[in-house]
């Protein structure tokens, strides 16, 4: 993605910024839309098109976890880790989806580029812990090992959705 494409994308949103550097989230978003995942040249270029350094846009694309920096599944599932879901079983819910889906302990994305699974902090379900969240937007739980088995069934059996970002 150029930066010129970055521009056009949000110049009509940046009066309701109080400032440029605020724009960087916005960029970052769109940049990603195309491949779904941020490369070097993405990240230089919203750098470009924001008025940023390319290390700056890199430390903020590297903090949020919806934001990737190397190819992801088709599906991304993001396990809670936080103290609500830690006390009640997200390390054994991760590790099933993991086990199940025959990743690394700790998460990556299947070889068949089906299913990303990755550790995320609160998703904000602490009344229903553990919990996963979908993609961007379907946040689920309590789930149990056996939630988790049918999920990945129906997510096998389901058409990837149309999203904006990953």
């Amino acid at each position: 993605m150029t930066a010129d494409e970055i521009r056009g994308h949000i110049d009509p949103i940046r009066d309701q910024f109080a400032e440029g550097r605020s724009l960087i989230l916005p960029a970052l978003k769109f940049a990603q839309t195309e491949k779904g995942y941020l490369d070097g040249a993405d990240l230089e270029a919203v750098g470009e098109a924001v008025g940023l350094t390319t290390a700056y846009v890199e430390s903020v694309a590297t903090f949020y976890d919806r934001l990737y920096l190397q190819p992801t599944g088709r599906r991304v599932i993001s396990v809670c880790i936080n103290l609500s879901c830690m006390l009640r079983g997200c390390d054994e819910l991760l590790s099933h989806l993991t086990g199940r889906l025959g990743l690394p302990s700790d998460g990556g994305s299947t070889d068949d580029g089906a299913f990303t699974v990755q550790q995320a902090q609160c998703l904000g379900y602490c009344d229903r812990a553990p919990c996963l969240q979908v993609d961007v937007g379907e946040t689920q739980g309590p789930m149990s090992l056996d939630d988790a088995d049918a999920l990945i069934e129906a997510l096998r059996a389901a058409p990837t959705p149309d999203r904006l970002w990953r």
